[in-house]
């Protein structure tokens, strides 16, 4: 959790003629862990040949913006970590059609920026409130993680005459 790099989250409120909210914009970057690393199904939609990507986004000290939008709309959400060393929110993704394809060459140790609408479905939360999850409009690729080059002889220990 101690990375150098900096997340962001935010969140707008769209809103109609009335007032009353109709959805939430949410513009997150952060970074894909090895459990939030997207997998694709293929198997979706009414005619069961759509394509959705499904992945997690790991956002830390990100946690009272976030907070901000949980509470405003009773949810909750995948994980969330608080110590020491600062907090970790884990937020859940799904990507649809070409997007999908886009999200699912993603991988672990990749900056992220996600952007797009919130969805709340309904989880198995005993309070009864909903996960909090993205709907993706938009992905960028910020970063990806560097490959370790390990030498050969680092394994080697010098012999005594």
């Amino acid at each position: 959790m101690n990375r150098k790099q900096k997340d962001y989250f935010s969140f707008e409120s769209i809103r109609d003629g009335n007032g009353e909210v109709i959805c939430y914009h949410v513009t997150m970057i952060g970074t894909i862990e090895a459990d939030g690393v997207p997998r694709l199904r293929t198997d979706m939609g009414p005619n069961k040949d759509g394509r959705r990507a499904f992945g997690r986004l790991t956002l830390v000290n990100c946690d009272r913006k976030i907070k901000t939008l949980l509470d405003e709309t009773d949810s909750y959400v995948a994980s969330f970590y608080s110590g020491p060393e600062g907090s970790e929110s884990v937020i859940g993704f799904t990507a649809r059609d070409w997007r999908a394809d886009a999200v699912y060459e993603l991988s672990e140790g990749d900056r992220v920026l996600v952007e797009g609408r919130a969805y709340f479905r309904q989880g198995n939360d005993e309070r009864g409130r909903k996960e909090f999850t993205v709907t993706v409009t938009g992905t960028f690729l910020i970063g990806r993680k560097r490959k370790e080059y390990h030498s050969l002889n680092e394994g080697l220990v010098p012999q005594k005459y």
